[in-house]
C-alpha cells in the first residue's frame, strides 16, 4: 500500500471511530433520566443533614471545654446510650460522670477531625476522630500540674425527630494516651483575658448572644 493509501485509510478508519463514539455518548445520554426534583431534594437534604449533625459533634466539645451542662445534654436524645472506656450506661449518666471529672481540671481542649456521615432517612451513622488535651493538678498532693493528652474516635448512631438530629448511641473509643507532663507554668499563670473560660464566662456566650440579638 502506498502511504497516500494508508494515509486515506487511516483517516476513514479515524473518522468511524469518532463518529462511533459520539453515537455512543448520545444514545447514553438520551438513556440517562435527569434529575428529578425529588432526588435533587433528597441530596440537598442530606447535604443539611451531614452539616447538622457536624454541629452536634462540635456542639459535644466545646459544651466539654466550657462544661456547659445544658449543651452537653442537648446532644443526645434522653434514653441514649453510652459505652466509653469503663463506664457503659445512659448518655445523661455519662454526662453526670464526665462533669465530675472536668471540674476537677484546670483546662481542657477537644477537637474532632475526620468527620463521617451516613445518612439514610431520620437515620444517621456517623464516625469522627477527637483529640483532647487537659491541664490538671498532679495527683501527688504537690499542688503541681501536668498536662494529659488523649485520642481515640466516637462511633454515633444518630436520629432525627421533628427536624432535629441528636445522638441515640455512642460508642467512645480511647485509642492512644501518653504520659503526662509535667507543666512549666501553672494555670493560675496564664495571662489574664487572653484565653477561654468556662460557661457563662467565656466570651463566646456573650458575643453570640450579641449576635442572635442583632437578628
Amino acid at each position: 500500500m502506498q502511504d497516500e493509501d494508508r494515509r486515506t485509510a487511516l483517516g476513514v478508519l479515524l473518522t468511524m471511530g469518532v463518529a462511533a463514539t459520539a453515537t455512543a455518548a448520545a444514545s447514553g445520554a438520551a438513556a440517562a433520566k435527569p434529575a428529578g426534583r425529588s432526588d435533587m431534594a433528597k441530596q440537598v437534604d442530606m447535604l443539611v443533614s451531614r452539616v447538622q449533625i457536624e454541629e452536634v459533634l462540635l456542639a459535644y466539645a466545646r459544651a466539654n471545654d466550657r462544661v456547659d451542662a445544658d449543651l452537653l445534654h442537648s446532644c443526645f436524645w434522653p434514653e441514649s446510650t453510652h459505652k466509653h472506656g469503663r463506664f457503659d450506661g445512659k448518655s445523661a449518666d455519662f454526662i453526670g460522670f464526665a462533669l465530675k471529672i472536668l471540674g476537677t481540671v484546670k483546662y481542657t481542649a477537644h477537637h474532632i477531625s475526620n468527620v463521617s456521615i451516613q445518612i439514610d432517612g431520620d437515620r444517621a451513622f456517623s464516625e469522627c476522630y477527637y483529640f483532647a488535651h487537659h491541664r490538671r493538678p498532679i495527683k501527688d498532693g504537690t499542688g503541681e500540674e501536668e498536662d494529659a493528652f488523649f485520642e481515640g474516635r466516637y462511633l454515633d448512631d444518630f436520629e432525627r425527630r421533628d427536624g432535629m438530629w441528636k445522638i441515640i448511641r455512642r460508642r467512645g473509643l480511647s485509642d492512644y494516651g501518653p504520659p503526662a507532663i509535667p507543666a512549666a507554668t501553672a494555670y493560675a499563670d496564664w495571662p489574664a483575658g487572653q484565653h477561654s473560660l468556662r460557661y457563662p464566662d467565656d466570651d463566646y456566650y456573650a458575643m453570640k448572644a450579641k449576635f442572635l440579638g442583632r437578628r
